[in-house]
């Protein structure tokens, strides 16, 4: 039985039925498939860009209520969904690999031993896409004022905080990916999936570097006045008409 089926022969059961035990029975059990789907509406908004804020204001519950309630989980589905080549379809642009590879070498040039959020968006402003430059110039984002006002990510793995010793990548810099970077690039090719692109660009980073409220291009970005939420819908607009 398919779970549309599931779940309304359990509502049925439960507002209508006879038998008291069995009702509560179906209650228990009507919960369970709520609780699961929850569980996977979360994932599925995660994998789109939202942050937990927002999860969390759809579900009526704190930011941290939502994080408390669901992250662990989510991050084992999207552990065991790395294994399949979900998202394989997807190639990455041009200025998405540029924009990386300039994170990369931001990150090595601030003397940072992994990639922030903020050199993410530090290799935006220098990828040479057009779309990304063009709303980043417009809401007043430059390399030089972006530069002077950039605040660090503040998720950091312990290694992160010991001298840095990593080794050369394959583009000349010392900069490793940080797991926060990473779960952006990953969020940034699952969405560009999601929406049938065939190809993660720049501004699919953008999105997601921008629903990292946490994180520091999102806390740089606020420092400038750059309001993140109208920025994402500005992304979403030159995405319909493109």
């Amino acid at each position: 039985m398919e779970r549309t089926a599931q779940v309304e022969a359990l509502v049925l059961q439960v507002v209508a039925g006879d038998d008291p035990a069995a009702r509560l029975q179906a209650l228990s059990s009507l919960r369970g498939e709520l609780d699961s789907l929850e569980l996977e509406l979360a994932a599925q908004a995660v994998r789109a860009g939202m942050s937990w804020r927002e999860i969390g204001e759809a579900l009526g519950v704190s930011k941290q209520a939502a994080h408390r309630r669901h992250s662990r989980s989510v991050e084992s589905i999207e552990v065991s969904e790395a294994d399949r080549p979900a998202g394989a379809e997807v190639s990455v642009s041009v200025a998405a690999r540029r924009a990386v590879r300039i994170a990369r070498q931001e990150a090595a040039r601030a003397g940072v031993g992994e990639v922030g959020t903020e050199h993410l968006l530090l290799g935006l402003l220098q990828c040479g896409d057009n779309d990304a430059s063009e709303l980043l110039d417009g809401l007043g984002v430059t390399l030089a004022v972006t530069r002077d006002v950039v605040e660090p990510t503040t998720e950091r793995t312990l290694e992160a905080v010991r001298p840095a010793q990593a080794t050369l990548g394959s583009d000349g810099t010392s900069a490793a990916i940080s797991p926060v970077a990473k779960r952006t690039l990953e969020r940034a090719l699952t969405r560009a999936s999601a929406r049938g692109a065939g190809r993660l660009s720049a501004l699919d980073i953008l999105y997601c570097v921008l629903a990292h409220r946490e994180a520091g291009a999102a806390r740089t970005l606020e420092r400038l006045g750059v309001d993140a939420e109208g920025a994402r819908a500005q992304i979403k607009e030159l995405e319909a008409v493109a």
